[in-house]
């Protein structure tokens, strides 16, 4: 099947109800999840801008930790996931300090020097240009202020018992979902280019032995699905096998996550 070239963004437009449904649970807060957020030193009183924030647990999670002196500008491309983040932030009593904005166009809607913090979780692997991206942090950021970024490397994916090979196939299969798969290990150079200074990177490796991020291989077979890179009936063998090794106990999946900070 031939896809636009712009599938990479485009597939997070509109999503369907399971994707929706799965993105619930794998972006929900979680205390263990905290060495993804230290790094970026939020303070009370900072306004803070979430780049790509999906339906909104990680803005929430921000919005509580700046309080009632901060703020958080959250944006992102899906009108579902905006209204999603409008209904958690007023839920956790956090909506007067936070705002949704459903925003299409490259360019940030913001004034320069406007933010403490601008920050993006999983995201700068499917824009157009990640390095105009971390541009319009710098410019939209105040002197002093910081970008932090948390991005995968998908070219150092484990998935077994699939094995190496057969995984390599099905991901070449979906790899026009995104657009720089290993976003990971270029964000240190592309900080460094943007002008930030003081760039520290960290990278986390946590194995999931219970099936918990099992919705990312789904969500690929999908893709290779979609995109008619491989036989369905190879795709199906592989989320089945890997659905049985959960309960085995042969599963095992890592997707390296890059945790970069850099200061304006």
């Amino acid at each position: 099947m031939t896809q636009s070239s712009s599938y990479h963004r485009d597939h997070w437009v509109e999503v369907s109800q399971s994707r929706q449904d799965a993105y619930e649970e794998m972006f929900r807060w979680r205390p263990e999840m905290e060495p993804l957020l230290a790094p970026a030193r939020i303070v009370e009183g900072e306004r803070v801008l979430d780049f790509g924030c999906g339906p909104g647990h990680l803005s929430v999670e921000v919005a509580r930790r700046v309080g009632s002196g901060g703020h958080v500008d959250a944006i992102d491309i899906n009108a579902d996931f905006i209204a999603s983040a409008r209904a958690r932030a007023n839920a956790d009593g956090v909506g007067t300090q936070f705002a949704a904005h459903n925003v299409t166009e490259p360019v940030l809607p913001f004034a320069d020097a406007s933010f403490d913090l601008a920050m993006s979780k999983s995201v700068l692997e499917y824009v157009d240009d990640p390095a105009s991206v971390l541009a319009e942090f710098y410019r939209v950021l105040k002197p002093g202020g910081r970008a932090h970024v948390i991005d995968s490397d998908w070219r150092m994916m484990v998935l077994e018992p699939i094995g190496a090979e057969r995984q390599a196939r099905l991901f070449d299969a979906a790899r026009i979902a995104w657009q720089t798969p290993d976003i990971g290990r270029r964000l240190p150079g592309l900080f460094r280019a943007a002008g930030f200074r003081d760039v520290s990177v960290t990278v986390l490796a946590s194995p999931d032995t219970g099936g918990r991020r099992l919705p990312i291989v789904i969500n690929m077979a999908d893709y290779a699905r979609e995109l008619g890179g491989m036989e369905p009936a190879e795709i199906d063998a592989i989320v089945a096998e890997a659905e049985a090794a959960v309960q085995t106990g042969e599963y095992l999946f890592i997707l390296p996550q890059f945790v970069v900070t850099g200061w304006r």
